[in-house]
């Protein structure tokens, strides 16, 4: 059954207020599996949507603003045919450009040569923005659709997170080492200071960093 235009208006300017309501479960599980569900559904209908990362539920803000604009597309599912062509995700030129690895001024030049397709700039200058199903055409013939790049993007990013966190890692364990070789278990340190028996300010610095070092590897290790 169709929306009203006017409960589709309603939603559409309460978004955060309709998406807390939806996703109001305190355990983020429930909430990550109540916006898989949402997506399904908003992609039956022939709409394309960008779903989140397992990482990307990680970060709050991000998975609040996935949310509300689940809650956006889900206005838009009217079961017809032209519900794919009625709203769908949207890059700024700027993300675009991130994403494709070239320069604004690129994006600017190839949206002017039409290499974009069905997006123009009413007038020069003017934002545009870019919606996720478009398709390229690159200067050698190649034709990418927005979504795959944004897709790819993404993967490259959780790659280079996750190189990140293995050097942190690294580094940790590194650290870890060289204290134990120094002083022994962490717990005899920590018996001493409880104690007072550290001999040296020195010891109390390293007893803070070892603790430290231990609850971070602990959350980059879940």
């Amino acid at each position: 059954m169709n929306m009203a235009i006017t409960d589709i208006l309603e939603v559409q300017e309460r978004q955060e207020i309709y998406a807390s309501n939806i996703f109001s479960s305190r355990q983020l599980r429930e909430n990550i599996i109540t916006y898989k569900m949402l997506c399904d559904a908003v992609e039956a209908a022939g709409i394309i949507t960008y779903r989140l990362s397992d990482e990307d539920f990680l970060d709050k803000d991000k998975f609040l603003s996935a949310q509300q604009d689940i809650v956006f597309l889900l206005t838009q599912v009217q079961g017809s045919p032209q519900a794919k062509s009625i709203r769908v995700k949207h890059y700024p030129t700027r993300e675009v450009a991130r994403m494709l690895g070239v320069s604004h001024q690129t994006i600017s030049r190839w949206i002017s040569q039409g290499r974009f397709k069905g997006v123009s700039r009413s007038e020069p200058g003017k934002h545009v923005d870019i919606p996720v199903d478009t398709l390229l055409e690159y200067p050698s013939g190649e034709v990418v659709q927005i979504s795959g790049v944004a897709e790819a993007y993404h993967q490259r990013m959780q790659i280079a997170a996750r190189t990140e966190t293995d050097d942190e890692l690294s580094f940790i364990n590194n650290k870890l080492a060289s204290y134990e070789e120094r002083y022994g278990p962490f717990e005899q340190l920590k018996q001493k200071s409880d104690s007072g028996e550290l001999s040296a300010s020195d010891e109390d610095v390293d007893l803070d960093v070892w603790t430290y070092l231990l609850k971070r590897k602990q959350e980059l290790l879940g």
